[in-house]
């Protein structure tokens, strides 16, 4: 699927654009170090980045973002010895399933690494965090993915950016890429 990177916008903008949106977040540098270990950067929300232009020239430098509340994010990495079809099917069988239920405008992406993220708004819950906990907890369960997403704080590899692990980008193989409102 070939669309330009943050649908023209710099990376800064592009994260500013989405705190716009739905509210502000946090966003993070993470690599692999000397030792395997994974390193990371400060947690910075946006809002704190936007107050001075090292701030700014940082968003165009961070790898991993927090979620949006009105945001659910699934993450299916593979277990110890799933094959790597596996996991592509189960990502496959989770937006067939999306879409049986109408949910058209959502975004599916390779993670760089080895699993599969996917994105979707639900403005419906995000005044309420014990519904959007409950949620997003229901929804992660039925697809078998990461726990750890029903929460906004945990991070995930930033659209189009470098995977921590592997250094390979996040691009995206299935949904809706029309625009990165969704």
């Amino acid at each position: 699927m070939e669309l330009e990177p943050y649908w023209g916008m710099s990376r800064a903008l592009y994260l500013q654009e989405m705190c716009n949106l739905y509210g502000d977040f946090k966003v993070a540098r993470a690599w692999k170090g000397q030792n395997g270990d994974i390193i990371w950067t400060k947690h910075r929300s946006i809002m704190e980045c936007w107050q001075t232009d090292e701030g700014i020239a940082w968003l165009n430098t961070v790898n991993n973002r927090g979620g949006y509340e009105c945001e659910v994010r699934i993450d299916i990495d593979p277990p110890s010895g799933e094959d790597p079809e596996a996991t592509r099917k189960r990502f496959e069988s989770m937006c067939d399933r999306l879409e049986s239920y109408n949910i058209k405008h959502y975004q599916g992406w390779f993670s760089g690494s080895r699993g599969y993220h996917i994105h979707f708004i639900a403005i419906e819950f995000a005044s309420d965090p014990s519904i959007r906990q409950k949620v997003r907890g229901a929804i992660i369960r039925m697809a078998a993915a990461d726990q750890c997403k029903v929460v906004d704080t945990s991070m995930l590899t930033l659209e189009w950016a470098p995977n921590n692990k592997t250094g390979n980008p996040k691009v995206p193989v299935r949904g809706d890429f029309t625009c990165p409102i969704l």
